[in-house]
């Protein structure tokens, strides 16, 4: 309940400040967990990001005040932290479908977008098996999309399909002695802050001339094991780590650090890592 009620502090932090700068870190220390963390668990609990609730919010508010106030559309963008009439207006569209103008002339339907309440559900009771690995530096190799952003899933299918046009999940796979594959690692570039930027690897432990490299640092983690490989099922266990089991547990993940997804023949694991 208590985390619930959190998370209900932090919506009423954000709606009191719409019209000021909001710092996620202030919002995180309400929740007791790092920026990037409620931005993930915000993401699992909502189905979209805290920076899209926020936008929606603000554009909801602005919209309220140009149909019922003579208040300059300039001053209406930059009150709710726009940069300039344009962002605004061209964001204000892609809402409402309408332009600010326009919406003022002819008082059309709007959409709006409601403020955000958490209530605790009660449902059945997951078991989670996990194990606390203490693990050495080591260095992984393999192929990378380089940066890019984490909604490109195309640009992850196509290195998929590298990877298996030019064999190299085979030479992962032959050369592990555990025939594990860490095709499901990826690293999050941030500085205690969520952006849209990942870094996607499919990774061994064996180098090859045509390979990138990245170290993995010397750090505790905890991992997850899914008896399965579904997709479904690996997006259900990162949803239950995020919203209920670090909020529960004496652990805190550790900012930038790669995440891992290890794949063995009949299972997998994720792998936070923890302190």
């Amino acid at each position: 309940m208590e985390y619930y009620e959190n998370l209900n502090k932090v919506i009423d932090e954000i709606e009191n400040n719409l019209t000021e700068k909001i710092d996620y870190k202030n919002l995180a220390k309400i929740v007791g967990t790092s920026s990037y963390t409620l931005q993930r668990i915000f993401v699992f609990l909502t189905g979209i990001t805290l920076t899209e609730y926020i936008k929606k919010r603000r554009l909801s508010k602005a919209a309220e005040e140009i149909i019922s106030t003579d208040i300059k559309i300039i001053d209406v963008a930059l009150k709710y932290q726009y940069d300039s009439p344009i962002s605004f207006s061209n964001s204000f569209k892609k809402m409402h479908g309408i332009s600010p103008q326009n919406l003022r002339k002819n008082n059309l339907p709007l959409k709006f977008f409601s403020k955000i309440e958490f209530k605790p559900i009660i449902d059945t009771i997951e078991e989670l098996e996990f194990r606390i690995m203490n693990l050495n530096k080591q260095r992984l190799y393999g192929i990378t999309t380089g940066v890019i952003k984490d909604t490109d899933n195309e640009a992850i299918r196509n290195l998929f399909d590298k990877s298996r046009k030019e064999k190299i999940l085979d030479f992962i796979i032959n050369n592990s002695n555990e025939k594990e594959l860490y095709y499901g690692a990826s690293i999050y570039v941030f500085d205690n802050d969520f952006t849209d930027k990942i870094q996607y690897y499919i990774l061994g432990k064996n180098p090859r001339d045509d390979f990138v490299s990245i170290e993995i640092p010397k750090a505790t983690w905890a991992c997850f094991k899914l008896k399965n490989k579904k997709q479904d099922d690996i997006l259900k266990l990162y949803d239950t780590i995020y919203t209920k089991w670090l909020p529960s547990s004496k652990y805190t993940e550790i900012l930038n650090y790669p995440q891992l997804e290890i794949y063995y023949k009949d299972y997998c694991e994720i792998c936070i890592p923890i302190k």
